[in-house]
């Protein structure tokens, strides 16, 4: 069965991007104005 091996991979690829995307985000905020409820 492949479909572990599948599961495995794109776990690993999406908490990648997550990390990456988190540093970037907190290293350089956005600068569109957000709503702070």
């Amino acid at each position: 069965m492949e479909s572990m091996e599948a599961l495995v991979y794109t776990f690993l690829l999406v908490s990648t991007l997550g990390i990456i995307f988190f540093a970037i985000f907190f290293r350089e905020p956005p600068k569109v104005p957000t709503k702070k409820n």
